[in-house]
């Protein structure tokens, strides 16, 4: 168990308010006998919605500190934001304006994040000289545009392990504003591809358990760079699933994988019910008939392989092929 606390930084706006308060107790059901000090980093909080859905959940674990961030409406007006995106996704990079300076390292999560396990190992990881730890993203397919080689390792910045000094001292917030004053507006990930070019060279790569995206499940083993054994041990319990895609299981809980686990996180979670998403149910042929093609996905996925082979071999070719031994 930790000596220190855990601490987690999540950074939302109000429209995922309720999914982080279900991914941090998800987190805390997960690890019981440790100790957290988390930070909500937010936009336009409303403070009467936050209590209402996080002091229930918080009231059954007393193992959590819990601190509010509210930002000035005014930052990152001149980033770009998409329709998926908001300003929401910059809290991050400005991180050390508002987590105290004592904290050695620092764990950030998404909010569309749900912890099947104890995140524990994750929080005591080696990071060598590097500034942080992140999986690797097997589906980023566009490396070369940010100047990376093809088989270059890219990071899915949805779960992130942060060495609080290093990102100081080496003037990280800096070093990736620049970047993204000078290309923002043609970055296609906006602040992760700032993120993956201002550290380049200085990430530590972490095993694809603790940042599973749904799509890992469909994929060869070869794909994530693991053997057939690794790959079906993590595919039925990896240790963080991040929801990624427009598609999550609040809005197509039957075309996504794993949805399941946030659904059960959330009624466990002590929210209010009137406060939790629900689950979507497939409407009409068409919905129905992608409900069953997610569960052939899942059930049988070297058939689903081979029809994608047979039918779509170019859209296969790209998903199938083998990841660098970096992954």
């Amino acid at each position: 168990m930790p000596t220190e606390p855990i601490v987690v930084l999540y950074c939302v706006d109000d429209a995922y308010v309720a999914q982080a308060a279900i991914s941090l107790a998800s987190l805390l059901d997960n690890a019981p006998g440790d100790r957290f000090e988390v930070i909500v980093a937010a936009f336009q909080r409303d403070p009467a919605l936050s209590q209402a859905i996080f002091a229930p959940m918080l009231e059954a674990r007393p193992n959590c500190v819990l601190r509010f961030v509210d930002l000035d409406d005014g930052l990152f007006g001149n980033l770009p934001v998409t329709r998926n995106f908001s300003r929401s996704i910059y809290i991050r990079l400005i991180l050390q304006r508002f987590v105290e300076p004592h904290y050695r390292r620092l764990l950030y999560l998404d909010a569309d994040t749900i912890a099947c396990r104890n995140v524990a190992p994750l929080w005591q990881a080696d990071l060598g000289d590097a500034t942080l730890a992140a999986v690797a993203d097997p589906f980023h397919q566009d490396p070369v545009q940010i100047g990376f080689t093809q088989d270059e390792p890219y990071f899915n910045s949805g779960v992130l392990l942060i060495d609080m000094q290093r990102w100081r001292a080496r003037d990280c917030e800096r070093r990736v504003f620049d970047i993204l004053a000078r290309r923002g507006h043609e970055l296609t990930w906006m602040d992760q591809d700032a993120l993956n070019m201002a550290l380049r060279g200085e990430v530590r790569f972490l095993d694809p358990q603790w940042n599973w995206q749904p799509r890992c499940a469909d994929v060869p083993a070869a794909f994530l760079g693991l053997d057939e054994i690794a790959y079906e041990r993590r595919r039925a319990a990896p240790g963080i699933v991040h929801y990624t895609t427009s598609l999550k299981p609040w809005n197509a809980a039957y075309r996504v994988h794993y949805s399941a686990l946030f659904f059960t996180a959330a009624r466990a979670s002590r929210i209010p019910a009137q406060r939790l998403p629900t689950p979507p149910r497939p409407r009409g042929v068409d919905q129905h008939l992608l409900q069953l093609k997610t569960r052939l996905r899942w059930r049988v996925p070297g058939v689903f392989r081979t029809m994608r082979k047979l039918f779509r071999p170019s859209a296969a070719a790209a998903m199938y092929r083998a990841g660098p031994s970096s992954h």
